[in-house]
């Protein structure tokens, strides 16, 4: 059911073609692309560039990862956007697990900087905001700003800063806007403010407070463009940005290994021994069940078994005969495996600094 390695994407067949002229939104002709979130997150910025110079597709949030994945292997959707990392609170496991289980490849990734604002609906000073709402993650990722800068935020406040947990930063944003996120709809303890994207903000028509008050002083997420591993997205060029400035070629695999010494050590030296660069390795739970892997082999599973997700850049030299030969070798490390292709990636590679007082802008002062 799954191609090993070294084999390409195939092209689709006679039968998948009743199902790619469903392919299509509302009629209008166009094709269509589903991602994470409503218009103004982050997600929908991502498939932005993901799409940059293919305008005709058509591009529409879905509420979750799931859905997701189900629009495009159902046949709704050709493409899918979704997250896979964030910089600073790591990896979005549900990805993992349903790139498994569901037949699809990676076409692209990206990685998409995170620029985070405290916005409201009133024209408010930070000494005025009592709540705080967004995504549980972004509020971390933003912990120093607001147990520093907003003096209900700092230690011993009384009242204390509220920190509202909402499902999305445009959620937050829209629950601002409408002032219904505290209490029968109101805010006693004062103004309440969203952790949200600018485009969220100017969506929601909030003010901007302060800009980019992230922990780190640049924050990034990785998010991939997935399809079908057969039908018509498999015979297209992927969606890629044509300007994107020197992206490698990464490919990402997953795979079981025998429990005994060694055979961690056996499967990265197929890597090593080659020079190739191996950049993410990522363990998830070993399911059994009817959520085990396609095809893999029954009465192997153990508790506290794991799968093995490994990413690896391709040499710029790397031929058909040597990604077969390295196929040939991590199959003789591992009891089973999946390819998830080959692709384009374009991520930032710099230093890893906090974010100074004098890089967070904060507009109220400045006004």
């Amino acid at each position: 059911q799954h191609l090993p390695i070294s084999h390409t994407l195939l092209c689709s067949t006679m039968a998948d073609e009743p199902q790619a002229k469903r392919l299509r939104a509302d009629g209008s002709g166009d094709k269509l692309a589903v991602y994470i979130g409503e218009e103004g997150s982050l997600a929908s910025v991502a498939i932005g560039r993901f799409f940059k110079h293919q305008p005709s597709f058509v591009k529409k949030g879905v509420s979750s990862f799931d859905a997701a994945f189900k629009a495009v292997t159902s046949g709704e959707a050709l493409y899918g956007v979704v997250p896979i990392e964030n910089s600073a609170s790591g990896t979005l496991h549900s990805t993992y697990d349903l790139l498994l289980e569901h037949d699809v490849v990676i076409g692209g990734e990206l990685g998409v900087r995170e620029v985070y604002c405290l916005c409201s609906r009133q024209v408010v000073g930070l000494t005025d905001v009592k709540y705080v709402l967004s995504h549980p993650n972004i509020i971390s990722a933003c912990s120093t700003f607001l147990e520093t800068r907003l003096p209900a935020g700092k230690p011993g406040a009384d009242p204390a800063l509220e920190r509202v947990p909402t499902l999305s930063t445009t959620e937050a944003a829209k629950k601002v806007s409408a002032q219904s996120a505290a209490p029968e709809g109101s805010y006693p303890l004062g103004p309440a403010a969203a952790i949200a994207t600018k485009e969220a903000a100017e969506k929601h028509g909030l003010r901007i407070i302060a800009e980019d008050i992230g922990n780190d002083k640049f924050l990034e997420t990785r998010y991939i463009v997935f399809h079908r591993q057969h039908g018509e997205a498999a015979t297209l060029a992927p969606p890629f940005p044509r300007d994107a400035v020197s992206p490698v070629r990464k490919r990402s695999a997953c795979f079981a290994l025998r429990n005994e010494p060694g055979a961690i050590f056996k499967l990265l030296s197929c890597w090593a021994l080659r020079g190739i660069d191996v950049l993410k390795v990522e363990t998830r739970p070993l399911a059994s069940g009817l959520r085990a892997p396609p095809s893999f082999p029954t009465g192997t599973a153990r508790l506290w078994d794991y799968l093995f997700y490994v990413d690896y850049a391709v040499p710029h030299s790397h031929t058909e005969s040597a990604e077969a030969r390295l196929s040939e070798a991590l199959a003789e490390f591992s009891l089973w495996q999946r390819d998830f292709g080959s692709y384009q990636s374009q991520l930032t590679r710099q230093e890893k600094t906090p974010q100074t007082w004098a890089d967070m802008v904060d507009l109220m002062a400045k006004s």
